[in-house]
């Protein structure tokens, strides 16, 4: 199925709460990764509130590798489940990330291997890969995706850093797109693609309160699965799947 990369350009747009929402409503069977290389555990701290443990994750891949065993015979061992949204909404499974910063650079030589087996996987993966950072997404990650999502604010401070990330990885990618939060803050849709050339996948509002259910494990108000923050994640997910399916028909690769 199709590999989603969300990652950011600075200035903290919310990369980790907008990919764990579009996971918790995307339309069929997904999986998301952290492969954040700053290390937060912020699924496992805040929609998880700290009930887990954080034994499980990327850095369980590792001794998998050295023995040279198949990463996917160990990957689905690793993998917990999200708790739905509502009763009614399909689980998403949740890999998380990073034990500690030092393991980021041991896990240097493991991407290639891990992104090959993400990208074989039955279920879309959405992959959370934090801040670009001056050496850029690890490139087997980049070149593998069937999308780059880069998740940013339309602040004019949020867009000059978007500036000075997109030129290069819209070279490595097969395809980039944006995902802005709080359109009209101050610039809207139109203005962003003129200006970099490129398209808009979704939009999502900036609103703090909802999110922090994501984010932070706040308490959940009535209907928040039928909240407009929630149906706007919904109405997203829709967007990005639909464009990865009309991506793929084109190509003829399989769904």
């Amino acid at each position: 199925m199709a590999l989603v990369v969300l990652a950011s350009a600075g200035h903290a747009p919310g990369t980790t709460t907008t990919a764990l929402g579009l996971a918790l409503t995307w339309p069929r069977p997904v999986l998301l990764v952290d492969a954040d290389r700053t290390p937060t555990q912020n699924v496992l701290a805040g929609y998880l509130r700290g009930e887990r443990p954080g034994q499980q994750g990327l850095g369980r891949l590792l001794p998998a590798l050295r023995e040279r065993r198949r990463l996917d015979d160990v990957l689905d061992h690793e993998i917990i489940t999200l708790p739905p949204l509502s009763d009614v909404a399909e689980p998403a499974g949740f890999l998380p990330g990073f034990p500690h910063p030092g393991m980021v650079r041991l896990f240097g030589s493991a991407w290639p291997d891990l992104t090959a087996t993400l990208a074989a996987r039955d279920e879309d993966v959405l992959v959370d890969a934090g801040r670009i950072g001056a050496d850029g997404l690890p490139p087997a990650l980049t070149r593998q995706a069937d999308l780059v999502l880069l998740v940013t604010r339309t602040s004019l401070v949020a867009l000059a850093g978007l500036r000075l990330y997109l030129p290069a990885l819209a070279e490595e990618a097969k395809h980039t797109a944006l995902l802005l939060i709080g359109p009209g803050m101050p610039y809207g849709r139109a203005e962003v693609q003129e200006q970099f050339a490129t398209t808009v996948a979704a939009e999502l509002p900036h609103a703090a309160a909802p999110a922090a259910v994501l984010s932070d494990g706040a308490p959940r108000p009535r209907r928040f699965a039928d909240s407009g923050y929630v149906r706007a994640l919904r109405k997203a997910s829709a967007s990005i799947a639909g464009r990865l399916d009309a991506t793929r028909e084109l190509i003829g690769a399989r769904r």
